[in-house]
C-alpha cells in the first residue's frame, strides 16, 4: 500500500507581514482547498486540513463544511485544535493520530500552494530511492548560506510513516505537544527553533535530508520572497530544474 497524508496547517489570525503573506488569508485557503480537490497526486491521497483555532467562528464554519469532500486521489479532512506550537504542532499532532492509515506523511504551510501535477508520486518514489533518505524538502535546505542546522525551510516536504516514528517517538513528540506556547514577544523565536529540529532530527539519526533533483525548491514568486530569494544563486544557473509551488500571491 502506498497511501498520503498530505497535512496542511492553516491559520486565521494575526499573521507577520513577511515572507509573501497572502494579503487575503481567507480567499487563499479558498484557492489552496480548490487546489487540493482538483490536482492529481499519482498516488492516494487524503489532505487534512489543520485548523489551529484563531476563534474567528464564520472562518471555522468555512473550512469545516470541506470535511469529507472528494478530491481526485482521496478527501479532504478537516481537524481543529488549539494553536499551539503552530504549524509544528499540527504536524507532529496529524502525524501521531493518523500514523496507523497512511504510509507518507506530506507536511505543508497554508501559504504554500503546490500546483504540479502528479509531485506526490515523484516525491515518494525519490524517498524510496535511497534508503538513507529521511525528509525530501521542498523548499531550499536552510544551512546554504547561513551556520543554522542543517533542516528544511518551513519543514514543508515528505517522509515516510516509518521513518518519522523512528525519529519521533510518541513520548519525544507529546513533549512538544504538551508544551505550551510561551509569551508573544518570544514566540516567532519558539518557532524557529522547532522548524530547525523538526527535519534536523532526520540528520541527527544519521539519515540525509535532500531536495528533489528534478524540481527547483525555490517558488516561482522567490524574487518577491524575502527569505528564498538570497537563494536564487544556488539554483538558477540549473535551468532544468522545475518550479513547482508558489507562496502567497
Amino acid at each position: 500500500m502506498n497511501k498520503c497524508l498530505k497535512i496542511i496547517c492553516c491559520y486565521f489570525g494575526h499573521r507577520r507581514t513577511t515572507f509573501n503573506t497572502p494579503r487575503n488569508m481567507y480567499e487563499y485557503i479558498g484557492e489552496m482547498i480548490q487546489n487540493e480537490i482538483h490536482i492529481e497526486n499519482g498516488v492516494e491521497t487524503d489532505v487534512v486540513f489543520v485548523n489551529n483555532d484563531a476563534g474567528i467562528i464564520e472562518k471555522n464554519e468555512y473550512i469545516n463544511s470541506f470535511n469529507n469532500h472528494k478530491t481526485k486521489n482521496g478527501k479532504i479532512i478537516v481537524e481543529n485544535r488549539e494553536n499551539i506550537n503552530g504549524s509544528f504542532g499540527a504536524y507532529y499532532d496529524m502525524a501521531i493520530k493518523y500514523k496507523n492509515y497512511y504510509d507518507y506523511f506530506f507536511f505543508c504551510e497554508d501559504d504554500v500552494l503546490i500546483y504540479k501535477e502528479n509531485y506526490m508520486i515523484d516525491f515518494v518514489e525519490f524517498f524510496n530511492s535511497d534508503e538513507n533518505l529521511g525528509f525530501v524538502s521542498l523548499a531550499p535546505l536552510s544551512n546554504l548560506r547561513t551556520n543554522q542546522p542543517l533542516h528544511s525551510g518551513g519543514g514543508c516536504g515528505l517522509t515516510s510513516k516509518e521513518t518519522f516514528l523512528k525519529i519521533n517517538t510518541e513520548e519525544s513528540t507529546q513533549k512538544i505537544l504538551n508544551k505550551k506556547n510561551i509569551k508573544q514577544t518570544d514566540l516567532y523565536s519558539q518557532l524557529q527553533m522547532l522548524e530547525m529540529s523538526f527535519t534536523n532530527e532526520y540528520v541527527r539519526g544519521g539519515m540525509t535530508i535532500k531536495n528533489h533533483p528534478k524540481f527547483s525548491p525555490l517558488c516561482i514568486n522567490y524574487e518577491s520572497h524575502s527569505g528564498q530569494k538570497h537563494y536564487s544563486k544556488f539554483f538558477l544557473s540549473d535551468k532544468n530544474l522545475e518550479f513547482i509551488y508558489k507562496v502567497g500571491n
